[in-house]
């Protein structure tokens, strides 16, 4: 549809009338995800970032710039950008949706053809006279959309979506002293002081700018540090629980728990072999690596407001280690964290295997439980002979964590193997030692200290613990599923090695980030998303699972409990959805005792039961295609509801409706979070 361009715009919005002008420098563009990008130019580098879309930004020419972005093929989205009058520092980003009321009483017909006028599809049916629309190709920009449709009669509303950025409220990033020194969180590439050596530094050659897990940044797209309502299990050797790290504002130590022995004395002391008395340091680090408090010099943990459940394991038995996850998983825990395992290369026992393996499943009310675990130090090991991972580690169901250093290098020391995950920023080579606390004894008497000395994978398991408590501060409906997923695709990939399927046996997926992985938990990651009709692809076609433009002349219902859907006319072809009885699918055409009800999609004829013809038009939807490894088909949108199926990467959809909550609907009572699913 051929339209004059507009450049100002007066229009409704919110029930004020505001005004917009177009920017005359700046444009914004969405990337097609898994598509290359062009390699930024040198001026470039500081390319500003709105959740999934770049502002680009020309002194001149800037429409032409604009059509020049729409012609690259790795380019979904082209917008230009809207500005409040005299507001120049504020821009606001068409997503490509609108909003649409119609009056009450009007036609079912005449909604429908006031959008068709637009080309615009159907998101949501929010009630029989409002509608959530996304703009097509065809379409005029999604401000001009809401200008024509406000002078119609039969609107009530028509507003756009803007995205801009939030103006930053009560948080304020955390500041003492020693804040810098804490490089694992944010590596600026300078020197830091040492916290246990006064007046003296590590100079800038220990340092790579950029080699931390983005702890920060994080906080900064949270605006905080984390909710108090995550409980992070600790299992270690004992711990300092009146340290400030750990003690906090005194409500941060909850259910302290002796495996061993079965008590609530977790402290730090032990006995050694001679009588003498000694205190183990390493889970009070630990602890404050993932969770310690924001204390007066400025050391903290990853999520400082995350509650800890001290587990204290200083005898490895099956009773004692199965004790240690049983007390975790009875008192809520939603993360555990564990840097310890045998002295020498065994297997865990198939009980305590088994055990951990209920565990993880049945943890958090069923959504699934991640445990962290320290790969292991000290290689190459005695005989010289390279280590594997053992025990805790090699558990498949446990999440493996190797160790990176401050300079974005793989750790020497750190053991490897099939089930390295991901790495995290620590000690190793040269690069320089976590600052965190610890705890020694004058006497009888615990001192309360700090280091930058701690490493090894005992330092960067907590760490992916206290983000992975980030992000569900910002998601706590994620699933374990869903975890692991965002853990491995917000990696960073450093070093060499990996295979092809991204994995590393040193480096995992690669070096954790946090500020990635906490984007994506709340769903603004940019790993998907439908084009906003400025100049990418459209998403929707006529058709209930229709393909290729073919409209259904059948419809058909599911008439078994559970029906596959494959990819071709027979059982050899693989299988990518699941279908469940009283499902209604369109029938497109017959072939070899099969039914096609999609692109790509056939289900047996034997389980289907031909309904009616369907001369009425079809359902308006979407498509979509799934981005993550696997995808949970539940009864509602949210992970409260129950399962009834799995997709599989790359299994195409069709989105009836969306959920304000941003869940989709690709059939009946069947929905699946928005964020793992690519509209096309």
């Amino acid at each position: 549809m051929a339209t004059k361009k507009v450049n100002k715009a007066s229009f409704k919005f919110g029930g004020e009338t505001i005004n917009l002008s177009k920017s005359k420098t700046q444009v914004a563009v969405r990337y097609t995800p898994g598509m290359k990008r062009a390699p930024k130019r040198k001026n470039a580098a500081d390319q500003e970032q709105i959740r999934d879309f770049e502002v680009v930004t020309a002194t001149r020419g800037i429409d032409q710039k604009l059509d020049a972005l729409r012609e690259k093929p790795e380019v979904s989205v082209g917008t230009h950008i809207w500005i409040v009058d005299g507001e120049d520092d504020s821009p606001f980003i068409p997503t490509g949706y609108l909003y649409i009321e119609f009056k009450p009483g009007t036609a079912y017909e005449k909604q429908q053809a006031a959008m068709q006028e637009l080309n615009l599809n159907v998101r949501q049916v929010v009630s029989p006279e409002a509608y959530r629309v996304s703009t097509t190709p065809d379409s005029p920009n999604p401000v001009k959309c809401a200008m024509l449709l406000q002078k119609n009669r039969i609107v009530k509303i028509a507003e756009p979506e803007f995205m801009t950025k939030p103006v930053m409220g009560d948080f304020s990033p955390p500041t003492g002293k020693f804040i810098n020194s804490q490089w694992h969180h944010e590596n600026n590439g300078g020197q830091i002081p040492i916290i246990d050596i006064p007046n003296a530094v590590y100079g800038t050659h220990h340092f790579k700018k950029g080699a931390d897990a983005k702890v920060r940044a994080a906080w900064e797209e949270l605006q905080g540090l984390g909710s108090k309502t995550i409980k992070i299990a600790i299992i270690d050797t004992g711990f300092d629980t009146e340290h400030p790290s750990l003690r906090g504002d005194g409500t941060k130590i909850r259910n302290t728990f002796n495996a061993a022995n079965r008590s609530a004395d977790v402290s730090p002391w032990f006995q050694a072999s001679d009588g003498s008395w000694g205190v183990f340091s390493h889970g009070t680090s630990c602890a404050a690596v993932a969770a310690g408090a924001w204390d007066g010099q400025g050391v903290l943990g990853a999520a400082p407001n995350a509650r800890i459940i001290p587990i204290k394991l200083d005898i490895l038995s099956d009773d004692a280690i199965q004790k240690a996850f049983e007390h975790a998983i009875l008192n809520g825990a939603d993360i555990i964290s564990c840097s310890l395992g045998f002295p020498k290369p065994v297997p865990l026992s198939t009980y305590v295997s088994n055990y951990i393996s209920r565990v993880v499943r049945e943890g958090r009310n069923g959504k699934g439980l991640p445990v962290f675990i320290a790969a292991g130090n000290a290689n190459p090991a005695s005989n010289n002979v390279p280590r594997q991972v053992s025990d805790f580690a090699a558990h498949p169901d446990l999440i493996c964590i190797t160790a990176s250093n401050s300079l974005d290098e793989s750790s020497s020391y750190t053991f490897y193997g099939p089930t390295a995950f991901l790495c995290a920023p620590t000690n190793g080579n040269d690069g320089v030692g976590v600052t965190t606390a610890t705890v020694s004894a004058n006497g009888s008497t615990l001192l309360h200290s700090y280091t930058s000395r701690f490493g090894g994978t005992s330092s960067a398991a907590p760490l992916t613990a206290g983000v992975c408590a980030l992000m569900l501060s910002a998601n706590p409906d994620l699933t374990l599923g869903e975890i692991k997923d965002i853990l491995r695709r917000s990696a960073d990939k450093i070093g060499s090695g990996y295979d092809a399927n991204g994995r590393s046996s040193k480096l995992g997926y690669g070096r954790l980030n946090a500020q990635r992985a906490v984007q994506m938990a709340t769903g603004n990651s940019g790993t998907g998303g439908s084009s906003s009709g400025t100049g990418g692809s459209g998403s929707g076609s006529s058709g209930t699972g229709t393909g290729g433009g073919q409209t259904a002349t059948q419809r058909g219902k599911v008439t078994s409990k559970f029906l596959n859907v494959r990819t071709g006319p027979g059982t050899s072809n693989p299988k990518v959805a699941e279908l469940h009885q009283g499902d209604i699918v369109n029938l497109l055409e017959k072939k070899s005792g099969f039914w096609r009800i999609g692109t790509n999609q056939f289900v047996s004829a034997d389980f289907i039961q031909v309904i009616a013809s369907n001369g009425a038009p079809a359902v308006v939807t979407r498509k979509g295609k799934v981005t993550s490894t696997f995808l949970n088909v539940r009864t509602g949108p949210g992970t409260t509801n129950a399962k009834v199926g799995e997709l599989k990467q790359g299994a195409a959809v069709s989105i009836f409706e969306t959920s304000s909550n941003g869940w989709h609907r690709i059939g009946d009572k069947r929905w699946v979070i928005g964020t793992n699913i690519q509209e096309v």
